[in-house]
């Protein structure tokens, strides 16, 4: 959980340098006196004294020490041990601290002699049977973790020792103290996971709850241009950008640069455009909404996405995230139509009342949408008379079944949002439902050029699937009963063996070639007779 690359000291305040000893037992010819044999040297903002020549595997104890005993640190003597060659390094690093590490000031470590650690206090009733979860793992440098889970909430005394030993390296208020006091933590939350570390070298340790200390992440975000290039909407040589809630959501044109050299992640790919933003949340936390963007004059929505906002979730540790990459506003080039198509909408008045509490009563019906145009702009001014160009018909006179047709252009989505409102002469002609409660369909089939929705009511703001329900019947003599929502850019494939067989495509049921079936709520539901032949055959639907 911790990797320490040599003797590295994070937001440290020294003070000015000046002579300090490492004093203790093991001073020769007298113990406990600060002789210039003993001084320690300084490199970078740490101190430190090589000692060997001592009882391998032996117990010390030490201070680190001003000229005259002016000064000591801690508190309470630090017990260590030496190595099995009977040596080790003691380091010392004055000032203050704000790393979230204990002690917060004058840090006294040593080496690691290579001793098991473990964890021990009020919360295991201090169980000196050494239960294998307390037990500490080395992270390397000296440094142990170990993450044990606190039955009930509450604040609770405890030691880092080595294992079965309260004589060695006891660890209190002050780390490695020799008799001093223990050191204590705080739960809130029953059960709690709490992580232990313990750093020699560094003669610190903490504990805490890895769920509330904020991670730091650089996250790679990623999009394919490639729909949007081929459609026309976006030429190389403009930028793209990723914003949101990061970046205060600049305006269109703005946020994150994004590049595409060299290719993405060592691909060929020149449409993916990629950048790097630093993050700094709580683990698996969720810190943003987003969105990309660019800036070539031919694109939609004035250059903004016009899919749902994006949520990019943390890690749950410290690390670079590469986000997936993204389809620019989600969608392929099939998801926009190849050809025209003569797009029908039939809504059911019958009993309908407005959100302002205004029942139809035979005034006019009028429809508005996404479909308008190939750039998918609806008409903004609902009051506007322009809707009087969006007014629908009865179907049979006094049916309240109302119809409109639209010749929908090359390049609009294949999934269709609009709204339907009707004149009460008094409030605005949005009065179907609530802002961005839209009604949602998809054109199914552009085989004859011409394509009706389901029924819509007034009111009920539905919205279909765009592709799925594969359903398979009962087999019926050599055929299958096979049914399916399809669309533009959907297809069949068949497979005789999962494990070893591959996929065959049917591109004779994509939407573009395929419009044989019944219609439902969810419009066109394809259907035929599939040949079943011998032996097992399985099915599934393709959006590439």
């Amino acid at each position: 959980m911790l990797t320490v690359a040599g003797m590295v000291a994070a937001s440290v305040s020294t003070t000015q340098a000046q002579p300090y000893y490492a004093s203790g037992d093991f001073n020769l010819p007298t113990a406990w006196s600060s002789p210039s044999a003993n001084v320690l040297s300084l490199a970078g903002t740490v101190y430190s004294n090589s000692t060997s020549g001592q009882t391998p595997n032996g117990m010390f104890q030490c201070k680190i020490t001003t000229a005259g005993w002016a000064s000591s640190w801690p508190s309470y003597n630090v017990s260590g041990m030496w190595d099995n060659t009977g040596s080790n390094n003691i380091y010392f690093q004055p000032g203050a601290f704000a790393d979230g590490w204990t002690p917060a000031a004058n840090r006294v470590g040593f080496d690691d002699p290579g001793q098991p650690w473990e964890i021990i206090g009020a919360f295991n009733s201090w169980d000196s049977t050494q239960p294998a979860n307390a037990q500490m793992t080395s992270n390397g440098h000296g440094v142990y973790t170990v993450v044990y889970t606190v039955a009930n909430a509450g604040t609770y005394a405890f030691d880092f020792r080595t294992s079965g030993h309260w004589d060695k390296m006891r660890a209190g208020q002050q780390i490695f103290n020799n008799g001093g006091q223990d050191g204590s933590f705080t739960t809130t939350t029953s059960p709690e996971t709490m992580t232990f570390q313990i750093d020699l070298p560094n003669g610190r340790f903490r504990v805490f709850d890895a769920a509330l200390i904020p991670v730091t992440n650089q996250v790679v975000f990623a999009v394919d241009m490639s729909s949007q290039i081929q459609l026309g909407y976006f030429h190389p040589g403009y930028s793209v950008y990723a914003a949101g809630d990061f970046n205060s959501w600049p305006g269109p044109g703005g946020g994150l640069l994004l590049t595409n050299y060299p290719p993405y992640n060592g691909g060929n790919n020149t449409n993916i455009y990629y950048g790097t933003n630093t993050f700094v949340g709580m683990p698996s936390s969720s810190p943003t909404q987003y969105k990309f963007n660019d800036n070539d004059p031919s694109a939609l929505n004035g250059g903004w996405e016009q899919s749902a906002n994006k949520t990019l979730t943390l890690l749950s540790a410290n690390g670079t995230e590469m986000l997936p990459v993204a389809v620019f506003n989600n969608v392929t080039t099939s998801d926009y139509l190849s050809v025209p198509v003569d797009l029908t909408f039939r809504v059911n008045m019958n009993g309908a009342t407005n959100i302002f509490g205004v029942t139809w009563g035979g005034q006019n019906v009028y429809i508005n949408g996404s479909f308008m145009n190939s750039a998918g702009n609806w008409i903004s001014t609902w009051n506007n008379i322009s809707l009087s160009g969006n007014q629908m018909t009865e179907e049979t006179p006094g049916s309240g079944i109302y119809t409109y047709t639209y010749s929908v252009p090359v390049g609009s989505p294949v999934n269709v949002k609009y709204k339907y409102c009707f004149d009460d002469g008094v409030n605005s002609f949005d009065n179907e439902a609530p802002a961005y409660q839209d009604h949602g369909r998809t054109i199914r089939t552009t085989v004859t050029g011409s394509y009706t929705n389901a029924l819509d009511t007034f009111g009920t703001q539905y919205v279909e699937p765009s592709f799925g329900q594969l359903a398979v019947g009962a087999a019926s003599g050599n055929t299958v009963a096979l049914t399916w929502l399809g669309r533009p850019g959907v297809y069949v494939q068949t497979c005789s063996n999962l494990a070893s067989g591959s996929w065959v495509n049917h591109y004779e049921t994509d939407g573009t070639n395929w419009d044989i079936g019944y219609y439902s709520t969810n419009g066109l539901v394809s259907a035929t007779n599939w040949p079943a032949g011998g032996g097992s055959q399985f099915f599934r639907l393709i959006k590439p």
